[in-house]
């Protein structure tokens, strides 16, 4: 599907731009991880706020803009930002983050071209950030195995080859898939993890799987966050979050054998009693606190790797398309 932004109208991007920032930077609205429009309730996600609709078929046709490309945008806003307590907002919270992470809502709108055709950006994004979320800077990096970062270069090889025009044959996605598992299963620091699963989510053509990238991309942002944030938990908190790290892992892995199969996770976890016991000491009201402070902090980590990756969107909007 040809998508230009804003349907080629240089007025109805005007006018979008004029509507959303007006609530955007009074703080009305909420950047979430899906859309969101309920305007009888005053409560809106980015993403439903610039199409005035909640109907994820309706916001292309509204819009011009690809919903993935919104999500994605959306998501690293997300990653970036807390939900504060506020007795006074309309919904009893309200947002907090840095500026550098708060401007994007605004700045990937703006650049923008009516004249460009979108639906390739999340597509050309792809291998941008999964080599860019296997360097030197990235927090945590250095626990990630030369396996998985092998498998990684062996997805952006094959990407670079499909958005490059050439066919990739099933045979070898199925050979680098292969190879994603068994790195991402041998991988054993729970610091790791999230990349490790990251790199086991990505290894599939190109053609058709950008409608998938933004929940994944939050999948990887949040196991990110936590990972940092165990960084700064007491050593006695460390230890219970990797069990309980360790522990939805075999959850995960346990969803997908045949014994289990339409089980729900409390009748599988019933016969991992140890997983059960390590799940249910990190789900306890003290430690989730303590967590949270965590997290709050480590947020902070991120804003450099986050910003590196909005820049690279809006460098690939700006590019002729």
């Amino acid at each position: 599907m040809s998508v230009r932004a804003f349907l080629g109208d240089a007025a109805l991007k005007a006018a979008t731009l004029d509507r959303v920032r007006i609530r955007w930077e009074a703080r009305q609205i909420m950047p979430l991880i899906y859309m969101k429009w309920s305007p009888d309730r005053g409560f809106a996600s980015l993403t439903g706020t610039i199409g005035e609709t909640g109907d994820p078929e309706a916001f292309t046709g509204r819009t011009g803009i690809p919903l993935e490309l919104a999500l994605l945008c959306e998501t690293l806003i997300n990653a970036g930002i807390s939900f504060v307590d506020d007795p006074e907002a309309p919904f009893g919270t309200t947002l907090s983050g840095d500026d550098r992470i708060l401007a994007f809502g605004i700045e990937w709108l703006e650049a923008l071209d009516v004249a460009h055709e979108l639906s390739s950006v999340v597509s050309r994004f792809l291998p941008v950030f999964l080599s860019g979320m296997m360097s030197d800077d990235i927090p945590l990096v250095q626990h990630v195995s030369p396996e998985v970062r092998a498998a990684a270069d062996d997805i952006v090889a094959l990407w670079t080859r499909e958005l490059q025009g050439e066919a990739v044959s099933r045979q070898e996605w199925r050979a680098v898939r292969a190879g994603a598992l068994c790195a991402s299963e041998a991988s054993s620091e729970p610091a790791a993890y999230p990349f490790a699963e990251l790199v086991e989510s990505l290894p599939w053509s190109i053609s058709g799987f950008a409608p998938e990238f933004p929940a994944i991309c939050h999948s990887f942002l949040h196991g990110l966050l936590q990972a940092l944030a165990a960084e700064l938990l007491s050593p006695q908190d460390r230890a219970i979050w990797a069990k309980a790290a360790n522990g939805a892992r075999t959850l995960a892995r346990a969803r997908g054998e045949q014994r289990f199969a339409g089980a729900s996770d409390e009748a599988i976890l019933s016969h991992l009693p140890d997983v059960e016991r390590a799940m249910f000491e990190n789900s306890q009201p003290a430690v989730m606190s303590r967590m949270s402070a965590a997290k709050n902090s480590a947020r902070r980590l991120m804003t450099r790797m986050l910003r590196q990756q909005m820049d690279q969107i809006l460098g690939l909007l700006r590019s002729d398309s």
